[in-house]
C-alpha cells in the first residue's frame, strides 16, 4: 500500500484532475448507496463473547446463557398506586398483550385456568409418580375436594379437581413451573406494593422487533390510563435496546463534539473554512468506506464497533492536519506531503499493526473493530496524500503559530524517562486484583439497572443460570436416562439440605422406561372403581361424580407413550426446549441447580461422585476462565506490539541515535493510563486493553513526528503545530466516550484520554531531539 502511494505521488500527473475527482465521487457515492440499502447496526453483546471455545459443552452452555429463552424474557414491575389499581393494570396489560403476535406468553400469577383442555393432562399419570390409589388415600383426596367446595373456590378449578382429585397434574406443574417469592393479591403477583409480570417476546426476534415489542408494552400500559402508576421493565432485550439507543446518542454527541472542535481549529488556527470542508470530506469519506467494507464482510456492524470506530477515525484527522500544518505560502501541499510521507506511512502502519493484533482472538466483535479501523486509517491516508494536494493546488495557508517550548537536556531526559516509567510501574506492581475476569464486565447495563434486574429475577424465580449439570448424546433416550441418573444423585443433596432443588428435562418428559413402569403400576378399571366407591361411602358425592377420573386412568394403561415431538405441541414446550435441545445432531440435557445453600459442601459432594463431577459446569467459572485466557492473550499481543515498536526504533537508532527516544513515550503512556484506572478504583477489563492498542498507535505516531524534528524552527513549529491540534481533538472527542452511559464506551474513553495526554506530553519533552 505504501509503495503504491509513493508511485501514485510520482506519477499523479498521468491522471487528470477531473478523472481523479470522478473516481473519488464514484467510490463515496457507491459506499453511501450500499449502506443506505444494507446497513444493519446490532447491539447484542454476543459478538464480544468468544467464538472459538475448545470445549464443545462449554460452548453450548455459553450459547444457552446468551441466546436461550431468557434472552427474550422481559420482567415488568408496576408501582406507584394502591393494590387494587395495580392489580387492574396488571390484568389489563396481560389481557391486551396476549392478543398480539409479538409475544409468546404473559404471566402475572400462578394461573391454572383451562387445565381440562391441556393435552398433557391425559398423560399426567405417566408424567408424574405421585399416584396412590388405595381406599384411604382416595378418601383423603375426596375430603380435600369437599373443603374446596366450601372455600369459595372458582368453579373452573372445581371442575378440574373432579377429573384429577389427586391433583397429580398440579403437582407435575409445580415441579416444572417458576418458583416465585411473590404473593398473590387480587389474582396477580405482588412483592411488597409492586405488581409483577413476566413477558416473553417471540423467539429469535431481531433487535428492531424487540424494540417494537417494548414500545408496544409501554404504549399498551399507557392506554390503560395508569394515572400515577409507573411501569419498569428489565431483561436482556431491554438492555440491548437501551444500549443501542445510548450508543447512537454517544455517536451523535461525539460527532457533534468533533465538528465543534474542528470548526474552532480551522477558523481560529488555520483561518480557513475551505480547509475545514476538506477535513470533513476526508473523515466522512473514510467513515463511509470503513462502514461499507465492514458491512460487506460481516453483514452487520456492532454498535460498539461503530461508536469506537467513528470516534477513533477522528484520530485520522491527524493526517490532513499534518498536510495543512506543513503547507505554507512557500511550501505547496504536494511538497509538504513528500516531506512527511515517511513518518506518515510508518505511523499508519504501526496503528494498523496495533489493530491487527485483535484478529484471531476468537472475539468476532474485536475482529470487526480491527477491520473497521484499519480500512479507515488506510482510506484517510490515501485521501490525505493523493487527493488533498490536488484539492489544495492554489491554497495558501496562513496559520497561527503555536509555542513550541524548549527542548530538554540529555540529563533531564534521562531523569524524566526514569520518572514516567518507574513510578507507574511500581504503583501497578503493588495493586491486588487489578484485572477483572468477571463475565459481567461485558454487560453494558448500568449498576442501577443490574440491581433492579437482579431483584426482579429473584422475586419471579427467573435467576440467571450458573450451576449446571449437562448430559449429552446422539441418542435422545440415552440422554434422558443419564439425566435421571444425575437427578437421582442430586436428590441426596436436596435431602441433606445442601441445595434447594433441581430442574431438568426428566421432570418434564420422563424417559420411555419410566413412563412404561408408571403405566404398569396403574390399577385396573374394576379395582379402581371398587376403591372409589368405598372411599365415597357416606360422602355427599354422586356415585358417577368421578367416572371421568376412573376412565382417564383406564385409558392411561393403554395409551402410547409420550415422545418428544408430541410434547413440543404442549404449553410446556418452551420450558422443555430450554432444558433439552439438539445441536449439530447431538442432544443436550441441562439440569439446573436451584438455591445452593452451602457451596463448599455442594462442591465436595460433586467431586466425590464420578457422574456428577464429569457432568458439572459453572457458567461463571467457564466465562471467568475464558476471560482470563483472553486477558493473557491480549497482554501477549500488547507486549509483542511493544517489542515490534522497540525493534523498529532500534533500526532507526542504528542510523540516528536520537530515534531511541521514540518508544519510551509509548511505554509510559500505557503504564500511566493503567495506573489512572487503578487510582479510580477500577479493575482492568478487556475493553481497557483494547483501548491500549489505540494508545500505542497514537503514542508512536506523536513520538515519531516529534522525533523527526531537525531543530529548524519552521519545521519544528509545523510538526508541533499538527501534533498539538491532533492531541487536543483526540482528547476532547474521546472525552465524550469517557462520560457515556454505556460502561464499555466509558472504559474505552477513559483509557484513551489519559493515555493520549500522557503520550503527547512525554513525547514532546523526550522524543524531540536534544539541541
Amino acid at each position: 500500500m505504501a509503495l503504491a502511494l509513493s508511485q501514485l505521488l510520482v506519477n499523479d500527473k498521468k491522471m487528470t484532475t477531473t478523472s481523479r475527482n470522478f473516481l473519488f465521487f464514484i467510490v463515496v457515492a457507491a459506499s453511501a448507496w450500499y449502506l443506505n440499502n444494507n446497513l444493519l447496526v446490532v447491539s447484542n453483546i454476543e459478538q464480544f463473547m468468544p467464538a472459538n471455545i475448545q470445549n464443545k459443552n462449554a460452548q453450548v452452555l455459553i450459547d444457552q446463557s446468551q441466546k436461550g429463552l431468557s434472552a427474550n424474557l422481559i420482567l415488568a414491575q408496576i408501582s406507584g398506586s394502591n393494590d387494587k389499581e395495580l392489580s387492574r393494570l396488571s390484568r389489563a396489560l396481560k389481557l391486551n398483550l396476549e392478543k398480539k403476535e409479538s409475544f409468546n406468553f404473559v404471566i402475572n400469577s400462578q394461573n391454572f385456568n383451562n387445565l381440562k383442555h391441556e393435552k398433557l393432562l391425559k398423560y399426567r399419570y405417566l408424567l408424574h409418580n405421585n399416584n396412590t390409589f388405595d381406599i384411604g388415600s382416595l378418601r383423603h383426596n375426596f375430603e380435600k375436594l369437599l373443603t374446596a367446595f366450601t372455600a369459595d373456590t372458582p368453579s373452573e378449578f372445581i371442575d378440574y379437581l373432579l377429573i384429577d382429585p389427586q391433583s397429580v397434574f398440579l403437582d407435575y406443574l409445580s415441579l416444572n413451573q417458576i418458583k416465585t417469592t411473590a404473593k398473590q393479591k387480587n389474582g396477580v403477583w405482588f412483592v411488597d406494593n409492586k405488581a409483577l409480570l413476566m413477558i416473553q417476546i417471540q423467539k429469535n426476534s431481531t433487535i428492531e422487533q424487540q424494540d417494537l415489542a417494548i414500545k408496544t408494552i409501554k404504549n399498551t400500559f399507557e392506554a390503560n390510563k395508569p394515572s400515577s402508576a409507573k411501569l419498569l421493565l428489565s431483561g436482556a432485550s431491554i438492555v440491548a435496546v437501551e444500549m443501542r439507543k445510548n450508543i447512537l446518542n454517544t455517536i451523535q454527541y461525539a460527532s457533534f463534539a468533533l465538528i465543534i472542535i474542528m470548526f474552532f481549529v480551522f477558523v481560529f488556527i488555520y483561518r480557513s473554512i475551505y480547509l475545514l470542508l476538506l477535513a470533513i470530506i476526508t473523515l466522512a469519506s473514510s467513515v463511509l468506506i470503513s462502514m461499507s467494507i465492514t458491512q460487506l464482510v460481516f453483514s452487520q456492524i456492532h454498535g460498539i464497533v461503530l461508536a469506537f470506530g467513528v470516534t477513533a477515525l477522528g484520530v485520522c484527522l491527524d493526517y490532513p492536519l499534518h498536510v495543512f500544518s506543513n503547507t505554507c505560502t512557500k511550501v505547496s501541499a504536494r511538497n509538504a506531503v513528500k516531506k512527511i510521507l515517511k513518518p506518515l506511512r510508518i505511523g499508519v502502519l504501526t496503528s494498523i499493526f496495533s489493530y491487527m493484533a485483535l484478529i484471531g482472538t476468537g472475539f468476532d466483535g474485536l475482529t470487526q473493530l480491527a477491520i473497521f479501523a484499519s480500512i479507515g486509517l488506510l482510506s484517510t491516508l490515501f485521501i490525505s496524500v493523493y487527493f488533498l494536494p490536488l484539492w489544495m493546488q492554489n491554497t495558501k495557508i496562513d496559520k497561527r503559530k503555536i509555542p513550541i517550548g524548549k527542548c530538554l537536556s540529555l540529563k533531564s531526559k534521562i531523569f524524566m524517562s526514569l520518572l514516567v516509567v518507574l513510578l507507574p510501574a511500581i504503583f501497578l506492581s503493588q495493586q491486588v486484583g487489578l484485572f477483572n475476569t468477571d463475565i459481567s464486565q461485558l454487560n453494558p447495563a448500568s449498576i442501577v439497572s443490574k440491581k433492579v434486574d437482579a431483584n426482579l429475577r429473584q422475586a419471579l424465580g427467573a435467576e440467571e443460570i450458573n450451576h449446571i449439570f449437562l448430559a449429552s448424546d446422539k441418542n435422545l433416550a440415552k440422554v434422558l436416562t443419564k439425566t435421571q441418573e444425575i437427578q437421582q444423585q442430586l436428590k441426596n443433596l436436596v435431602t441433606q439440605d445442601i441445595i434447594g432443588g433441581t430442574m431438568g428435562a426428566d421432570t418434564l418428559l420422563p424417559d420411555r422406561k419410566t413412563q412404561k413402569y408408571r403405566q404398569e403400576q396403574l390399577p385396573n378399571k374394576e379395582k379402581l372403581r371398587n376403591n372409589v366407591a368405598l372411599a365415597l361411602s357416606k360422602m355427599p358425592f354422586k356415585q358417577d361424580a368421578f367416572d371421568n377420573f376412573i376412565n382417564d386412568i383406564s385409558s392411561s394403561k393403554t395409551m402410547p407413550l409420550l415422545n418428544y415431538q408430541d410434547f413440543k405441541e404442549s404449553f410446556m414446550a418452551n420450558k422443555l426446549q430450554s432444558l433439552l435441545f439438539v445441536q449439530n445432531g447431538v442432544w443436550y440435557s441441562l439440569i439446573r441447580v436451584i438455591d445452593i445453600k452451602n457451596i463448599n459442601k455442594f462442591k465436595q459432594q460433586v467431586n466425590n461422585s464420578y457422574l456428577l463431577k464429569n457432568t458439572y459446569y459453572s457458567i461463571s467459572a467457564i466465562a471467568g476462565n475464558i476471560m482470563n485466557n483472553y486477558l493473557k492473550k491480549t497482554w501477549t499481543r500488547l507486549f509483542a506490539m511493544l517489542l515490534l515498536l522497540f525493534a523498529i526504533t532500534l533500526w532507526f537508532a542504528y542510523k540516528n541515535k536520537n530515534r531511541i527516544w521514540i518508544v519510551l513515550p509509548v511505554f509510559s503512556g500505557v503504564l500511566i493510563s493503567l495506573s489512572f484506572q487503578a487510582l479510580l478504583g477500577n479493575s482492568i477489563n478487556i475493553f481497557h486493553l483494547l483501548s491500549l492498542l489505540l494508545v500505542i498507535g497514537l503514542g508512536f505516531d506523536y513520538s515519531l513526528f516529534f522525533n523527526y524534528e531537525n531543530n529548524k524552527v519552521i519545521q519544528l513549529s509545523n510538526s508541533t503545530h499538527a501534533i498539538t491540534i491532533s492531541a487536543i481533538t483526540t482528547i476532547m472527542t474521546f472525552s465524550v466516550l469517557a462520560f457515556s452511559n454505556v460502561t464499555v464506551l466509558s472504559s474505552i474513553g477513559q483509557i484513551v484520554v489519559i493515555g493520549v495526554f500522557a503520550c503527547f506530553i512525554i513525547a514532546k519533552f523526550i522524543s524531540t531531539p536534544t539541541k
